[in-house]
C-alpha cells in the first residue's frame, strides 16, 4: 500500500474502457495481462469485460437500470395518488347521495 492516500478515484472514458475490453478479447481473454499493460486493476478491467458481455447479451446498461429504477418510483407515486383520489371520489359521492 502506498503511504499517501488521496481518496479520489481515477476516471476512465468510455473510449478507454472500450479499448481495454477489446484488447482483452484480442488477447484471448487474458484480463491480468491487459490490466498490467493499461496500468489498471485486473478486477476493474474484469468488471468492464463482464458489463460489456452483459450489454452484448441485451442486458440493460447502467444508465438504463437507473432510468428503470426512477420510472418504478414514479409509477409507485402515481399509483398511490390514483388510489387516494379514487377513495376521495368514493367518499364525496357517498356523502352527496346522503345529503341529496
Amino acid at each position: 500500500m502506498s503511504a499517501k492516500s488521496s481518496g479520489s478515484r481515477r476516471k476512465f472514458t468510455k473510449e478507454f474502457r472500450a479499448e481495454a475490453v477489446a484488447m482483452v478479447a484480442a488477447s484471448g481473454g487474458n484480463v491480468a495481462k491487459v490490466a498490467r499493460e493499461f496500468n489498471i486493476y485486473d478486477s476493474t478491467l474484469g468488471n468492464w469485460v463482464r458489463r460489456a458481455r452483459e450489454e452484448a447479451d441485451g442486458a440493460p446498461t447502467v444508465e438504463e437500470r437507473a432510468e428503470i429504477r426512477e420510472l418504478k418510483r414514479e409509477l409507485e407515486r402515481v399509483t398511490r395518488e390514483r388510489d387516494i383520489l379514487g377513495k376521495a371520489v368514493a367518499y364525496f359521492s357517498a356523502s352527496e347521495s346522503r345529503n341529496g
